[in-house]
């Protein structure tokens, strides 16, 4: 590791630090809450815990990146780009998911609250158009990826200090009701009753009682030939197995 690879890292969670209080203060900004998921409240909410353990390691990286600088063991100096090389790793993955989340916050949270929920299907879409994640999603894989900091010699400690905060944030986030519906949203049911949905291959039959009935009345012949297609396909099917 360089000087220039160490102070590249410190930049880093910088650059981080920077995306996600751009976020915060675009939710501050807003006159008020309407129209937006609770998820946003929540993301908001622990914003504060995301920044101290990044200004943490950031302070933490400093420090090993001036030991690296002057220190004359090989052996250590070899520990500081082993964890100067995982700390860059989980940054990189906390600043994407930083920049995507800003992003969505910069579209959905300022305007007209009437079409937040409008503005963040298609801010979503544009953003993220194979994946599809959730600003509670962006937020949750930041702090799961900032408990990975517990493996690092050096920042081991920072992490331990707020280990029960990140286990809660975590735990709040995944018991949120999901602020966009799942991504297979093929199958809807607005009435009583139960639903059967075949999602394999055969063909789907539904019918109401009386049609049911109706179907019932079948012919032997047609019971039989029901039967025989039934049995070549579990013949097929065996001799695959």
């Amino acid at each position: 590791m360089s000087g220039a690879e160490a102070i590249g890292i410190v930049g880093l969670i910088a650059s981080v630090i920077t995306i996600i209080e751009t976020s915060r203060d675009l939710y501050d900004a807003a006159t008020n809450a309407k129209g937006l998921h609770e998820a946003f409240r929540a993301v908001s909410q622990n914003i504060p815990l995301v920044l101290n353990i990044l200004r943490d390691c950031k302070r933490a990286q400093e420090q090993a990146d001036e030991e690296y600088r002057t220190s004359t063991d090989a052996a250590h100096k070899r520990d500081l780009e082993a964890s100067a090389e995982a700390s860059k790793a989980i940054m990189l993955a906390c600043e994407d998911n930083a920049r995507r989340l800003k992003e969505i916050f910069e579209k959905v949270v300022p305007g007209d609250y009437a079409t937040r929920i409008d503005r963040y299907k298609k801010a979503v879409q544009a953003i993220m158009p194979d994946k599809k994640r959730k600003v509670e999603d962006l937020m949750k894989d930041i702090l799961e990826k900032l408990q990975l900091l517990h493996t690092s010699r050096f920042f081991g400690a920072i992490n331990e200090e707020r280990s029960d905060d990140l286990v809660a944030a975590i735990q709040q986030l995944s018991d949120l009701a999901p602020s966009l519906p799942d991504e297979d949203s093929r199958y809807s049911h607005s009435g009583s009753g139960a639903m059967n949905v075949n999602a394999g291959s055969g063909t789907q039959r539904n019918y109401s009682q009386s049609a049911f009935e109706q179907q019932c009345e079948l012919t032997t012949d047609q019971i039989v030939d029901e039967v025989s297609a039934s049995d070549s396909t579990a013949e097929r099917f065996t001799k695959r197995i």
